[in-house]
């Protein structure tokens, strides 16, 4: 498998409290029974970057909640938020990447700490 230094994006104290009030409000508009896409659009954040990140980590988490601790199929949970299931099936994907190297950096740490 290939080596990748990643490194997650550290937030200002701004950005975090922008991150999380736009996370609450994306969440609560799947709620409310909102498409993902809607649920998205209607939340302001000015840099796009960071807005690309929250819609990324918002996706994520609904996988995690809904698929893995709810039990439904990627093709339901598609439906549900009005996505493509290829892109859930990817962000699916991507998140299992980011544990396994969260999880391998910090095996790797807590190794070269016990040296």
């Amino acid at each position: 498998m290939e080596e990748f230094d990643f490194v997650y994006k550290e937030y200002t104290p701004e950005e975090s409290k922008i991150y999380e009030q736009a996370m609450k409000e994306i969440l609560q508009n799947i709620k409310n029974g909102q498409s993902f896409k809607e649920a998205t659009d209607n939340v302001s954040v000015e840099n796009a970057e960071l807005k690309a990140l929250i819609e990324d980590d918002a996706l994520k988490i609904l996988i995690a909640e809904l698929c893995y601790v709810s039990k439904i199929p990627f093709e339901e949970l598609a439906e549900m938020l009005q996505l493509p299931v290829e892109k859930i099936q990817i962000a699916n994907f991507e998140m299992l990447e980011d544990m396994q190297l969260t999880l391998n950096q910090t095996f790797k740490k807590q190794r070269g700490g016990n040296a």
